[in-house]
């Protein structure tokens, strides 16, 4: 048995390598097509033009092939899909495709944007990370489970020299190699410095060859930003010192497999190779899967930034040894040991976020049909497309094509109005319960049968009743909701085996049955991956680059949606509760003062049962959870507490990176008492503490950092703003900034602007305490305390001499 991890194209070879965990096939009987919407004959006098037949070198064949077209144009009284003829022309390699794009000139062409081996995954319907018998013979081809692959991963982080803030690869070496694997831990130097796990080398040179050496007998690669920093720069220095840099596996035998035959192949070297994808690179190794787990956290988890560090301490409650970037230098050069543990550490925590996440990717790579190296640097849109790619490709549709610029940008300035919202009764409020729409939306998309593909049909339009104007198909499911469907009766299906199994959990967890945890593990990862893709689908059709656009679909969804919870609103208020705040998809009510738990509850399943049998098949209103008490401020700004202590924080400030971490544990700590005691009091006496250790500068500097992201180029800021000036500060040290970076500055005392006050923190050597107090302790705790009937003048008293100026800041 064998599973795939990676599908390369060799330009030079030309054919589709197959990266199998124990074996390289090659495939070339699979060439790449697009369709053209004109017939042969008109393609084939175009080519036989004299300008254009240089263009029949390019051509294997051309084929007429019925396919089905949705007509977008809602405004055409034709029917919404359309099965007719099209062209299929099929070219020798993948960069002859470019070269044919001048066929527009006869009609539209479809699926030539689809990169050669993502269209061989879709096509051949091959599982990524999945295991298979007789997997060389198509016809024979079958999966023999669904267990995680046994893959050898390793993580892998580096350190260099760096005179100013950013290093240079043209002259700054790279002092040491980290790793971290299940039967390695090693740091590797060419300094005897003392670590358990340090291996000393010659030098440099000695040091990337023994890197590679190591990486080379592994399937998956972790780095953190390793697309953009670790191998770029690898790859750069040994370039720079002679080294060839291959990762073909130790032992290999130089035999590749054809599928079909068995034959010797020239050598097929695995390089590091850098593309630029958006605004960030991308660094692949052919036949291995590098996984960058810096977009995978960003994708997944909400944190203010995303540092190692950060996301260590979120996963695992641990902080890691920091040593700061421009110390590595000085640490390196007086033979600190701290250098040696903080690289270690570097590459230990990047192995556990790795093996974390690993499932979760596994799940997404195999649903959506592409290799893992693709599917970890995917946002959940992409994702959605390439499943919707793979479904359209089985059932004979043309996937529409991606938006022009022009196109783009109209539906940028499209807009409708999204889920509803209730003003929330202000203030703390006790024994409160949350009820929620199982999947509200993809449960409209399925009810309604709501897809670009049916909406406004021909055949439809008498029989069926019309929202917003529109209706949709009741005679054939349509794209949309049939991939839907899949997904939520999957993770259905999933969800019973996992409640049957806990009737049986004991038992078996006491016979230490291994097998028993990680089936149950992996099917845990698989309903959470099919949630994560269910959910994205209504976001997909309202994403102005996507090629299933609908802000009609989008427009209807959001419409029943505000009816359905409005609706629901009315009905719990009617059975006795009092709704104190609505979101979209679910609302928090309570009964009146004197109920206890038990009252609540039972009411609860009792609405709930009588609310479900008015609701359509597919929609569910759900228990989902009970709170001791709240505190509501405005719309999207509220927080929780449970009966176990466990406290839920929507849209207040410390879960965002504008905010000092010292007005953040200001917040938190007054949340914490008011949610937990109930307390006013205590909570005004937090914030007083709080203010006098500011005074007497009692408050740790990096609890004063301020992050902030550039959105956009410096040059086109028009005003100079905190960060924007501390980055023009950086880029005059010599550092390199990116459009989306992040920075990090205090603001000092003195008299000068507060942005030319701006520094970076190991440039403060004081901070303005007026600023924080006005600009960062008062204004978030000011909203909660409002909401509770604290008046500005009752925390004006906490310190007389807090300006007016940072109580009306917002």
């Amino acid at each position: 048995m064998d599973a795939l991890i990676d599908v390369n194209y060799d330009s030079e070879d030309k054919c589709i390598y197959l990266y199998l965990i124990n074996k390289v096939l090659k495939e070339r009987d699979f060439k790449p097509y697009f369709y053209v919407d004109a017939t042969t004959k008109e393609i084939n006098d175009f080519l036989s033009n004299d300008d254009n037949k240089n263009l029949l070198n390019y051509v294997e064949n051309l084929e007429s092939v019925r396919k089905i077209i949705i007509n977008s144009n809602l405004n055409d009284s034709k029917n919404r899909i359309i099965e007719r003829n099209f062209t299929k022309i099929t070219v020798r390699y993948p960069k002859d495709v470019p070269k044919l794009r001048v066929l527009k000139e006869l009609g539209e062409i479809y699926e030539h944007d689809i990169p050669f081996t993502k269209r061989y995954l879709i096509d051949s319907d091959i599982i990524p990370t999945t295991y298979y018998n007789n997997f060389e013979d198509k016809n024979r081809r079958t999966i023999i489970n669904n267990n995680l692959p046994e893959l050898k991963t390793i993580s892998f982080d580096m350190e260099v020299y760096c005179e100013g803030r950013e290093p240079n690869p043209e002259k700054n070496p790279i002092l040491m190699t980290s790793f971290c694997s299940k039967d390695l831990k090693k740091v590797i130097t060419y300094k005897p410095f003392k670590h358990k796990y340090m291996e000393l080398v010659k030098d440099e040179s000695e040091l990337i060859k023994r890197t590679i050496d190591i990486l080379k007998d592994y399937d998956i690669i972790y780095t953190y930003n390793g697309d953009n920093f670790d191998f770029p720069y690898l790859k750069r220095r040994a370039e720079n010192l002679g080294i060839n840099v291959f990762f073909d596996k130790t032992g290999n035998d130089d035999k590749k497999t054809e599928i079909g035959k068995k034959t010797k192949t020239q050598k097929h070297k695995q390089k590091i190779k850098i593309s630029r994808g958006g605004i960030h690179l991308r660094s692949y190794i052919p036949g291995k899967v590098h996984i960058d787990l810096y977009p995978i956290a960003r994708r997944t988890l909400n944190l203010t930034t995303y540092k190692l560090e950060d996301v260590s301490y979120e996963l695992f409650g641990v902080h890691k040894l920091e040593v700061g970037h421009q110390n590595i230098s000085n640490l390196w050069n007086n033979m600190d040991k701290n250098l040696v543990e903080y690289s270690f550490q570097d590459a230990y925590y990047t192995y556990k976020i790795g093996e974390y996440f690993l499932p979760l990717e596994v799940m997404f790579s195999r649903i959506v049909n592409q290799t893992l190296f693709e599917v970890s640097r995917m946002g959940s849109s992409q994702m959605v497309e390439y499943l919707l790619l793979k479904h359209s490709f089985k059932n004979n549709f043309l996937a529409p094509n991606r938006p022009s610029n022009r196109e783009y940008q109209k539906r940028l300035r499209e807009y409708y109005e999204g889920g509803y919202v209730k003003e929330p009764i202000k203030g703390m409020h006790e024994n409160i319960v949350s009820m929620d729409f199982r999947a509200l939306y993809p449960s409209i998309i399925i009810s309604y049968n709501i897809s670009p593909d049916t909406i406004d049909c021909k055949c439809c339009e008498d029989m069926s009743e019309k929202i917003l104007g529109h209706w949709f198909c009741k005679k054939r499911i349509g794209l949309i909701p049939m991939v839907l469907r899949n997904l939520i009766e999957r993770r259905k299906t999933i969800k019973k085996i996992l409640k049957e199994k806990d009737t049986e959990k004991k038992e078996l967890n006491s016979k230490n049955n291994k097998y028993y945890n990680e089936y149950y593990k992996l099917l845990n990862y698989e309903q959470k991956s099919l949630k994560i893709l269910a959910n994205s689908h209504y976001g997909y059709m309202a994403y102005p680059r996507a090629r299933w656009y609908s802000k009609e679909c989008a427009e209807v969804i959001t419409h029943l949606g505000r009816t359905y919870i409005q609706k629901t609103i009315e009905e719990a208020e009617k059975y006795g509760f009092k709704v104190i705040y609505a979101d979209t998809d679910g609302l928090y009510a309570v009964l009146n003062e004197n109920s206890d738990k038990k009252t609540l509850l039972n009411k609860t399943y009792e609405f709930l049962n009588k609310i479900n049998e008015k609701l359509p098949k597919d929609m569910e209103l759900e228990f989902e959870g009970y709170y001791k008490r709240g505190i509501f401020i405005t719309k999207k700004r509220y927080a929780l507490i449970d009966e176990n202590d466990k406290i839920t924080i929507k849209g207040l400030e410390f879960v965002r990176r504008d905010w000092s971490n010292i007005a953040k544990k200001t917040q938190k700590a007054v949340l914490e008492i008011l949610l937990k005691e109930g307390n006013v009091e205590k909570a005004k006496n937090i914030i007083k503490n709080i203010i006098t250790d500011l005074k007497n500068g009692k408050i740790d500097k990096k609890d004063l950092i301020i992050y902030t992201q550039l959105t956009k180029d410096i040059n086109e800021y028009k005003t100079t703003a905190p960060h924007v000036e501390v980055a023009k500060k950086i880029l005059k040290k010599g550092g390199r900034l990116n459009i989306g970076d992040v920075i990090g500055y205090i603001i000092t005392s003195g008299n000068k602007s507060i942005s030319e006050r701006a520094v970076l923190p190991e440039d403060a050597k004081d901070y303005d305490t007026s600023y924080y107090i006005d600009n960062q302790i008062l204004p978030p705790v000011l909203r909660i305390m409002e909401s509770l009937g604290i008046s500005k003048d009752e925390l004006r008293n906490v310190d007389k001499q807090i300006t007016l100026e940072g109580f009306l800041m917002e």
